[in-house]
């Protein structure tokens, strides 16, 4: 495993300060953050301020200049998720689509292309026809907030028939475990309803299971999301594909409110969202060698415990 120089976007993030974990004790990279803290929390990354690997900048993507210094560039930086994408229109195309091209640009304009592990998301699937759901399945966004990681993946491969873009796109699942929800900023990128669910439990709250809970969710822990990052940066070969990251497993969020607490109530459906996700690893573990560890309820139980 060579030493490298990456980047992370969103690194004050939930997926980002889990990523930035992995890698602090799992290579010896120097890593630099940039997060506009949004929606990140600088606490998440405060336990690698004083390493001489690691160096934080509080500012926009927009901001960043220069991709030169870089081997490896993690995209993790977006804005909130599928309900507030209906509301912030165009603060989230800038955040989410605008900020990526941004990135393509500076790699065009320096002619330097850095692999880039772009995170997308399962929800450019909708509610999918195939069980479980392997990446050839059709798109059918239900959200903006899909459209716009939609497009972001289709931006970057139109322009890599043109120029020597190196990429692999990560479509995460229902993703949870530590920092998973900012109980100071409801607008979290990633907030999973698992780390709300146990926020709700630790303060005494009735848990809040939008429509009747048979909605089904495929849920993966952020460590195993990290690996997947991880995985697909040192990949060999240039890629220039889409990976499912999932548990390849499925629970309602019914079933998930249960394991977590007998006080819960029923609130209205939200538009937007797909009634099941459930995903097909097959090419990740063929092609990356990767493939999920944990599970949610023993994660669950360990929290409670």
């Amino acid at each position: 495993m060579s030493s490298k120089r990456v980047l992370i976007t969103g690194v004050a993030g939930f997926i980002g300060s889990n990523l930035l974990d992995f890698l602090m004790e799992e290579t010896d990279w120097d890593i630099v953050g940039v997060d506009d803290l949004s929606t990140g929390n600088r606490s998440n990354i405060e336990s690698h301020s004083d390493s001489n690997r690691f160096t934080f900048h509080e500012m926009s993507l927009f901001d960043i200049k220069s991709l030169k210094p870089y081997d490896v560039v993690f995209h993790l930086a977006a804005l909130p998720r599928i309900q507030p994408s209906f509301e912030l229109v165009n603060e989230h195309v800038k955040a989410n689509l605008l900020g990526s091209t941004h990135l393509v640009e500076i790699m065009i304009r320096e002619n330097h292309f850095p692999r880039i592990v772009n995170s997308s998301s399962s929800a450019i699937y909708g509610t999918p026809e195939n069980i479980p759901t392997p990446e050839t399945e059709r798109v059918d966004c239900l959200s903006p907030y899909a459209f716009q990681k939609y497009e972001t993946e289709k931006y970057f491969d139109l322009l890599a028939t043109r120029f020597p873009l190196d990429f692999v796109h990560l479509r995460y699942f229902n993703p949870y475990g530590p920092r998973s929800f900012n109980p100071a900023n409801s607008f979290n990128a990633y907030s999973s309803v698992v780390g709300i669910f146990l926020n709700c439990w630790e303060k005494g709250k009735t848990l809040q299971i939008t429509g009747d809970g048979t909605q089904q969710r495929d849920f993966i822990h952020v460590r195993d999301l990290a690996r997947a990052n991880y995985m697909a940066a040192i990949h060999p070969k240039k890629l220039n594909t889409a990976f499912n990251i999932g548990n390849s497993s499925t629970m309602s969020i019914l079933d998930l409110a249960k394991l977590i607490s007998d006080d819960y109530t029923f609130i209205p459906k939200r538009e937007g969202e797909a009634d099941i996700t459930y995903s097909d690893v097959t090419k990740a573990k063929e092609l990356l060698g990767w493939e999920p560890k944990h599970d949610v309820a023993s994660y669950i139980q360990s929290v409670k415990s």
